[in-house]
């Protein structure tokens, strides 16, 4: 494998974890809250996201709209929590580039697809699903229930579903050792099992010691530009960015709002 496509199936890791939880739903109503994404460099904008987080237990859902710097929605993404937590399906679409990826989950397989042009027609694939698989938003459910093994110095391997392969990849998440943040944060270190490590980035993921909570990471990122390249980015979720529930009038309307095609004019 070229260090170009591993660099690229590691930056389809990244798009997930944009994706995972940084708020808690209470009861039925909705959770709501925003990230925005920085050139770590810059301090630029590079997109933002918004997510609403709907239900609770197995009948979860949620929806993520991203969007550019002045606010226009260009892709969208819809998870759905039906069995284990971190093995959701989903459904995402980018308007500029006209890329869709979705994952199903059926019985002991997943259905992966991808098509990254819309006239095209998309590829279908089969994984096998394991106990350590996870997809998309799930690995943030993965790595709470799990929060004793992966803050062990040796972490934990999980096998990450990337629907534009149509496999998965071997990942390990440990604590990041050379940490020198504040001690209310744990920070993490995510990176390919085996000889791949050596040619792809380093994730840094950082959650809070107290609830959890996914608060930030920063490696790169597949949410491309208008340019069509791949970018370094500084995720963060300030719970200060949190945002009143919305009616499920609201969330259907998301769901189907148009998105544009460019966020340079």
């Amino acid at each position: 494998m070229s260090n170009r496509s591993t660099g690229f199936l590691w930056a389809c890791f990244v798009l997930a974890m944009a994706a995972c939880s940084a708020a808690h739903a209470a009861d039925t109503t909705t959770g709501h809250y925003t990230g925005v994404a920085y050139d770590p460099e810059t301090s630029q904008v590079r997109y933002r996201e918004e997510h609403w987080l709907t239900g609770n237990g197995k009948a979860r859902q949620r929806l993520v709209l991203y969007r550019c710097p002045d606010g226009r929605p260009f892709a969208r993404k819809l998870v759905r929590y039906t069995g284990t937590a971190w093995v959701p399906d989903f459904e995402y679409e980018d308007a500029r580039s006209g890329h869709r990826e979705s994952v199903k989950v059926e019985g002991e397989r997943i259905i992966a697809t991808v098509s990254h042009d819309a006239d095209k027609s998309p590829r279908t694939g089969s994984v096998a699903l394991h106990a350590d698989t996870v997809v998309d938003a799930g690995f943030d459910d993965f790595v709470k229930a799990h929060w004793s093994g992966v803050s062990n110095p040796k972490g934990m391997t999980v096998r990450f579903v990337v629907p534009s392969r149509l496999d998965d990849l071997r990942l390990v998440i440990r604590p990041d050792a050379t940490s020198t943040g504040s001690p209310s944060v744990r920070q993490f270190r995510m990176t390919l099992d085996g000889w791949l490590g050596a040619f792809a980035p380093t994730v840094s993921l950082a959650y809070t010691e107290a609830d959890h909570r996914l608060i930030g990471f920063e490696g790169p990122s597949n949410i491309k530009s208008d340019d069509g390249k791949n970018r370094k980015v500084r995720i963060v979720f300030p719970s200060s960015d949190d945002r009143p529930p919305v009616s499920p009038d609201e969330i259907a309307s998301l769901r189907v709002q148009p998105l544009v095609t460019s966020c340079s004019r």
